[in-house]
């Protein structure tokens, strides 16, 4: 069940202006229910937990799994749960200080505990979730609230002494709460701005108009030479840190050879915190039968596979949001003028309680101000303006206006075929930061999507509404991050008469491609979602076209021509669940396998002495993979980082031998220019990284394995792969991974593996087993049917209240 278009579209006309009209309001705890069916108040759930603790919930209704859910996950990390509904309830400062920061980061950074509440109280409000749950229909309502009662459930019996020796860091904290489903919602909403506000957050908070005595003089442009490079891509992509991202490979009937598809999901995700992965698998007879992962606190399965359908997701380089500059009244900064009228900005006076250095409360309060666009943003500690007396910036995020995204997720689960699949995408349009790759049943096509909620601003736009000077070194820095004049109407948002919701494009102006042969995404842009059929014609700040591709990139479409062309060693040249599951994981370095040979001719010939002669031993001898055995993977790492650090400082120069050629992407730009100032960066790259090895004791004959570790605390698991900045497809950050295909009359079949295991509890038998089997490259036959659980079942738990 789904609200129809026109509701969605109305309500979400309001959703942002009340989302930030509360000044002083109440965070968490019970509030009326806004949608028209009674809420459930009884539940009763099934959780039969299979090998690496993965729990197999089974309920009479949609309340009924998401109360399993809770429970299952809060006996899992409830720690990491408790502590995360703490920072969305914008309460940090009340129970940890105002000065520190999260022990582990998230989609929203660390900041500060005080900017977190701050930003979390200004733009999480009650009002933005009473909002929010208006328009989610029933089931999802209902799957909400049972996963808020199962949560609690487990945090009453811990509180009452149960399930001793687990959750030691939290079970007996103040801020150990049950929560409700508003609890819930807020995380989703949080979820939602993990691509556009969450990476703004001090900058929000921060925003402040000029005191009058210290006012800039009256300008509406800045000299382009304010841009600065801390405004760079990354701060307008999810996590803002190196590896987080994901790859996937689809494969159609011709590639598979068996006229049926194979799907590989493969993200790049977060090993530490609430914004890590959960595996789970829901069953309500006859309405859901979901398996896949979830990002904690969200209950549904955000991807997966059920009997019919499975899909991926990685992150889209579509921007999910703009920023506007503001023409203020003179003498006004608190009021900005647009086609002539004067618009106050909106006041928000947010008060949060602080613990003192003697655990004692009181107030902080702190006026924010939003414009009709969204959030005030205070760009000048990235060395853009900050806010005068004739200029202010603000930030209009599309997610912050999007209801449907946690629709789409649960629509996906319940999807019955790839055309059903497809069709759902089209219609809600909710996904909020990620592509989409599926296949399904007795269906020889592969799916790559970007239906996603992306800001209407085409490329037509920009000639007439970009800043002036400021807004194309914006573009230059951030490509498809415009800066727009927020003095025109005629600036705002476009919306298409497909539209899901104003301000968007729909999905006829949105990138997807069906192909019998394979689809792909590796964090690059839609074009070359099959090299052979590139996807072109789309708005900037859905992606590029025409540029040239990442090493990871690369690296898996090299895999998979390898693997259709016979060349990787392996048996055939088709595409099967085995192969790929092999493939995969095989730690290939492309950088390596580019210019290992040209570099060692510069570093190694004359022969060095010393050191530097031991590491180019290892180095002609070493395999150019990253597996636990690889000897010499690590002094290439060092050497490839010193390198790009020192090509970065020179933008200048070029280091190919051969350029970008959009007609062969994949295979350019390529070799190792032989200029004089190129080849002397190299051989200081190369002394310096052996140097460096040397100050930190690591000697350069060691193996992978005995260097480069699984980051889980307390644990030393060794870890293959590297960075995909190096090449490598088999990144370190690889998290819930599944290789999913559909057998001719048989049940889906699927092999999973989740790196960093079920529980974030050390006392858990569930801490590090998963990681153990992912270290040892031991694909998990995942039990999708009643008699496969039933034949690797570890314990049953029945629930209910």
């Amino acid at each position: 069940m789904h609200l129809p278009f026109q509701r969605r579209r109305l309500t979400q006309l309001s959703l942002l202006a009340i989302a930030v009209t509360l000044s002083a309001c109440k965070i968490g705890g019970s509030s009326s229910d806004n949608n028209d069916a009674p809420a459930q108040t009884s539940y009763k759930a099934t959780i039969e937990r299979t090998t690496f603790g993965i729990p197999h919930i089974t309920a009479d209704d949609m309340g009924g799994a998401g109360y399993g859910h809770g429970y299952a996950i809060a006996e899992d990390n409830l720690c990491v749960l408790a502590d995360a509904f703490v920072t969305f309830n914008g309460e940090r400062s009340r129970y940890f200080g105002p000065d520190a920061q999260a022990a582990t980061m998230g989609t929203f950074g660390t900041p500060p505990n005080l900017e977190a509440d701050f930003f979390f109280r200004l733009l999480t409000n009650q009002e933005a979730v009473s909002a929010f749950k208006q328009e989610q229909p029933d089931d999802l309502m209902e799957l909400t609230r049972g996963f808020a009662a199962g949560y609690s459930r487990y945090v009453e019996e811990i509180q009452d002494g149960e399930h001793a020796g687990r959750h030691a860091d939290c079970r007996n904290a103040e801020w150990l709460q049950t929560i409700d489903e508003d609890d819930v919602l807020r995380r989703l909403i949080a979820l939602n701005l993990a691509a556009s506000s969450a990476n703004w957050v001090t900058e929000i908070t921060s925003a402040q108009p000029p005191a009058p005595a210290a006012a800039a003089a009256r300008t509406l442009s800045a000299p382009v030479a304010q841009a600065s490079q801390a405004l760079d891509a990354d701060r307008a992509a999810v996590g803002r840190e190196e590896g987080i991202g994901s790859n996937t490979l689809a494969f159609g009937g011709d590639s598979t050879g068996t006229g049926r598809s194979l799907l590989f999901a493969n993200p790049h995700w977060y090993l530490l915190g609430v914004d890590r992965f959960y595996q789970l698998h829901m069953t309500v007879p006859g309405k859901l039968d979901i398996s896949g992962a979830s990002i904690m606190g969200a209950p549904m399965v955000l991807m997966g596979f059920n009997d019919n359908i499975a899909w991926a997701h990685t992150v889209s380089t579509a921007r999910r949001f703009t920023l506007y500059q503001l023409q203020l009244k003179a003498g006004d900064p608190t009021t900005y003028v647009k086609d002539g009228v004067d618009q106050p900005l909106t006041a928000h006076e947010i008060t949060v309680q602080v613990m003192g250095d003697d655990s004692n409360l009181s107030d902080v309060t702190r006026t924010l101000y939003s414009s009709e666009y969204g959030p005030m943003i205070n760009l000048s500690g990235l060395g853009l303006p900050g806010w005068s007396s004739a200029a202010a910036y603000t930030l209009r995020d599309a997610n912050l206006e999007n209801t449907r995204a946690f629709q789409n997720f649960f629509a996906f689960d319940q999807a019955e075929s790839l055309d059903d699949f497809y069709a759902k995408a089209k219609e809600y349009v909710g996904i909020p930061w990620v592509n989409t790759t599926a296949i399904g049943r007795d269906d020889a096509r592969a799916l790559y999507s970007d239906i996603t909620v992306v800001p209407n601003v085409p490329d037509s736009m920009l000639a007439g509404c970009l800043v002036p000077g400021l807004g194309q070194a914006v573009l230059g820095l951030v490509p498809g991050l415009p800066l727009l004049d927020g003095s025109r109407a005629a600036c705002d948002w476009k919306t298409d008469t497909d539209s899901a919701q104003p301000g968007t494009f729909g999905p006829g102006n949105l990138p997807s491609l069906l192909s019998t042969a394979y689809v792909a995404n590796m964090n690059d842009s839609y074009w070359l979602s099959n090299p052979e059929q590139p996807l072109t014609g789309y708005a900037g700040i859905i992606g590029r076209e025409d540029y040239a591709q990442s090493l990871r990139t690369r690296m898996g479409h090299t895999l998979v021509r390898d693997r259709l062309n016979s060349a990787d060693g392996l048996n055939g040249a088709l595409a099967s669940s085995e192969n790929i599951r092999d493939i995969t994981l095989n730690s290939r370095n492309y950088s390596a396998e580019q210019f290992k040979t040209q570099v060692l001719a510069t570093v190694c010939d004359p022969e060095p002495a010393g050191a530097e002669l031991q590491a180019c031993q290892v180095l002609s001898a070493w395999d150019n993979t990253g597996n636990l055995d690889a000897v010499g993977a690590h002094v290439w790492t060092a050497f490839w980082e010193a390198l790009q650090t020192k090509l970065a400082a020179q933008p200048a120069l070029n280091p190919y031998a051969v350029p970008f050629d959009a007609n062969d992407p994949i295979n350019t730009p390529r070799g190792l220019s032989s200029d004089a100032g190129v080849q002397t960066l190299v051989q200081q790259s190369f002394s310096e990284a052996v140097a460096q090895l040397q100050t930190d004791g690591v000697a350069l004959d060691a193996t992978l394995g005995e260097v480069q570790f699984y980051l889980k605390p307390g644990e030393q698991i060794p870890q293959y792969g590297g960075e995909g900045s190096e090449g490598y497809f088999t990144v370190l950050r690889n998290s819930y991974m599944h290789v999913v295909e559909f057998p001719e009359g048989e049940p889906v079949s699927a092999y999973t593996l989740l790196s960093h295991s079920q529980s974030s509890d050390p006392a858990s038998p569930n801490y590090a087993d998963y990681t153990e089997a992912y270290s040892d490259k031991q694909w998990h036959r995942f039990p999708f049917t009643r008699e496969q659980i039933e034949a690797e079942l570890v314990s049953t738990t029945e629930i209910s209240q």
